[in-house]
């Protein structure tokens, strides 16, 4: 009995005197959790190798008022073994891949730099990844796919759905 008010009475004196916790070291700000929670990762693999490791955040949501012009993806793309810039509207006949937003193609790929504040938003942040901001023409439909596929025919498919933008009257 005395050692179980001992314990009690040094485990209250502790837990007191503590005016922060664990949790307070990992506060986020708003912009960053949005971000996190509209984090999608997928994978190609061939021969049990990670070939394609694409991460992607969908910024409509994340930044309504920014981006309402269109559909916008901040993108983190690892392909394996290839040095050559993947997203580039000019060579989009020539490419070994294809990123479709619901069977459509991009409208512009913009390369962000190392500096490029957005980059602030991918927890996934290394050398061997390249980093885009891509630009879909907006879409009717409320549920989105972002689909990458490779010349044979292997896919990453990535789901979205759009906020309602449109406010409820009582």
């Amino acid at each position: 009995m005395k050692l179980l008010l001992l314990t009690t009475l040094l485990v209250s004196f502790f837990s007191g005197c503590s005016h922060t916790t664990a949790f307070d070291f990992f506060k986020m700000d708003a912009n960053y959790e949005r971000a996190i929670s509209n984090l999608q990762t997928g994978t190609i693999a061939r021969s049990f190798e990670t070939e394609v490791i694409l991460s992607s955040i969908y910024l409509n949501k994340v930044y309504p008022q920014q981006y309402r012009d269109g559909e916008y993806f901040f993108i983190a793309l690892y392909i394996a073994d290839d040095q050559r810039p993947f997203l580039n509207p000019e060579e989009t006949e020539h490419s070994e891949y294809k990123l479709t937003l619901n069977g459509v193609n991009y409208l512009n790929a913009k390369v962000l730099k190392e500096d490029d504040p957005l980059r602030s938003l991918m927890p996934i942040n290394n050398e061997w990844n390249r980093y885009y901001l891509i630009e879909f023409a907006t879409q009717s439909r409320e549920d989105l796919l972002l689909k990458l596929e490779d010349m044979n025919l292997n896919t990453i498919k990535l789901k979205y759905r759009k906020e309602n933008t449109m406010t409820k009257t009582p």
